[in-house]
């Protein structure tokens, strides 16, 4: 790529503990365009910390860069990265822009609405900042070490502490998301969460693309507890979003269990290999994840009512980012050998659940 007056200048730091420096090497190796350097834990032989790591990372910002990206030792970018990241943050300078959403998180599913609609970005909703692969504008990051000085507790994690930090900036996904991971066993004790894989990994970024408008309503499957929730925006609580079942938000709507259930139950009579599913998730997770999709279905039609626009499964996007809802939901009660087939079989339910959602949030609403 022949770079332009108005094209980024990046400087680039694989973050790593030592144990991990082969995996980081790699990664130099992997894209030399994006000619990175290494930084390890400044303290190797004490408790595992990337909060510690991340306030050296963020400070080794080249002279004259305008941007500086941190990639995480266990990041897994796509061929092109550098020509990707390069594009994205031309496209958003100002942005904090996160190029890693696991399936799993709540702003994985702002991803699946920004796809189902056309958008080529979405917000961050989580209540931490997605970081395994992070850009942010040169002068925020040289900023990053005196706030994690003054404010952050030894416990601290550097995503919750960078969200804190970056509280008054745009923080945003590109629904195209360029990086996956690794999923190599936890350095600090998130082996509990399962597998995290992307939630929309692809190569084929549209930076020049719009923005999901702000979301008020995020649904989500809470895969501690294997429930469908929805999480609504509040001023009043701790960290701007209140935590309701999502039936009770669905039933605000005028959208009754039975007949959420009674789209499921209809669904299950057409899905491929439906014994097989049902001899590997059981009923109850079923619904829950129906329930997940279903909302998700309800929230994007709304988010696209203004413009007349429907959510629409069949984009190239929708399907890569509705196809890891499911494994996203259930990583952590079906077995990994199971979880990729798992996941390809309830696609069909999935596509299903928002379908339904859109439609009979619409027909609701007419009748309202």
């Amino acid at each position: 790529m022949t770079p332009h007056l108005s094209d980024p200048l990046l400087s680039t730091v694989i973050m790593a503990h030592p144990r991990r420096r082969a995996e980081a090497q790699a990664l130099v190796e992997a894209h030399p365009a994006l000619s990175a350097r290494i930084v390890t834990d400044p303290e190797p032989e004490g408790p595992p910390s990337a909060l510690r790591t991340a306030r050296r990372a963020w400070q080794t910002v080249a002279p004259g860069a305008t941007h500086h990206l941190v990639v995480q030792d266990d990041a897994l970018p796509t061929p092109g990265f550098a020509d990707t990241v390069a594009a994205l943050a031309a496209a958003r300078p100002e942005a904090s822009l996160s190029l890693f959403t696991e399936w799993g998180s709540r702003t994985a599913n702002a991803v699946r609405a920004a796809a189902l609609l056309g958008h080529a970005w979405a917000p961050v909703v989580d209540d931490y900042l997605p970081s395994v692969a992070l850009v942010l504008p040169a002068p925020l990051a040289l900023g990053f070490e005196e706030y994690a000085a003054a404010k952050a507790t030894p416990e601290a994690t550097d995503d919750v502490t960078l969200l804190d930090y970056l509280h008054a900036v745009d923080k945003l996904v590109p629904v195209a998301g360029p990086v996956d991971h690794a999923n190599p066993p936890s350095l600090v004790g998130n082996d509990v969460m399962g597998p995290r894989s992307a939630a929309c990994l692809s190569a084929a970024a549209d930076p020049g693309g719009s923005v999901l408008p702000e979301m008020t309503a995020v649904p989500y499957f809470c895969w501690w507890e294997q429930l469908a929730v929805v999480y609504l925006r509040d001023p009043a609580a701790a960290d701007g979003w209140r935590r309701v079942p999502a039936e009770e938000a669905l039933a605000e709507r005028g959208l009754g269990r039975e007949q959420i259930m009674g789209a499921l139950r209809q669904a299950l009579e057409t899905l491929p290999h439906r014994a097989f599913v049902h001899d590997r998730v059981s009923d109850v997770l079923l619904a829950e994840v129906w329930t997940t999709a279903y909302a998700l279905g309800v929230v994007t039609r709304e988010l696209g009512a203004p413009d007349g626009a429907f959510p629409d499964p069949s984009r190239p996007a929708a399907r890569t980012a509705l196809a890891t809802l499911a494994p996203g939901a259930l990583r952590r009660v079906v077995p990994v050998r199971w979880l990729t087939a798992v996941g390809e079989l309830l696609h069909p339910l999935v596509e299903a659940a928002v379908l339904a959602g859109a439609q009979d949030v619409t027909v609701a609403g007419s009748a309202s």
